[in-house]
């Protein structure tokens, strides 16, 4: 289920992204917006006299769910990995590490040493 969210707002803050881009060349701006290339008075055609109304407001629209979508999105993947710090895991493995060289079975020795003496052929 948290996998299935994570996918879902990723694809709606992508799709916020792309329209977000294109409202933005298509607002009216000093030189004329992005549309100006193509023809001066192509917004006004295009979207109607209030342009300037709608586009900013479907900017702010879009803008707002791209916020809140990459905010969600930032605490669902918080919560699905491991809130650890890199120095606790560090610590868990030094002392596991640890645990493990430093365990020897209790009523048994060791076993002898290859270069001990008493495994030196005697010459």
């Amino acid at each position: 289920m948290l996998s299935f969210m994570i996918g879902l707002l990723f694809s709606i803050v992508v799709l916020c992204a792309l329209l977000l881009t294109g409202i933005i060349l298509i607002q009216q701006s000093k030189s004329g917006g992005g549309l100006a290339v193509m023809g001066g008075g192509m917004t006004e055609s295009v979207l109607g006299a209030a342009a300037g109304n709608v586009v900013t407001r479907v900017t702010v629209v879009l803008a707002t769910i791209f916020m809140v979508c990459t905010f969600l999105l930032a605490i669902l993947i918080t919560r699905r990995a491991e809130p650890e710090s890199f120095a606790e895991r560090y610590e868990r493995g030094a002392s596991a590490l640890t645990e493990e060289a430093v365990e020897v079975p209790l009523g048994e020795e060791a076993a002898p040493d290859a270069t001990s003496e008493s495994n030196l052929p005697n010459d």
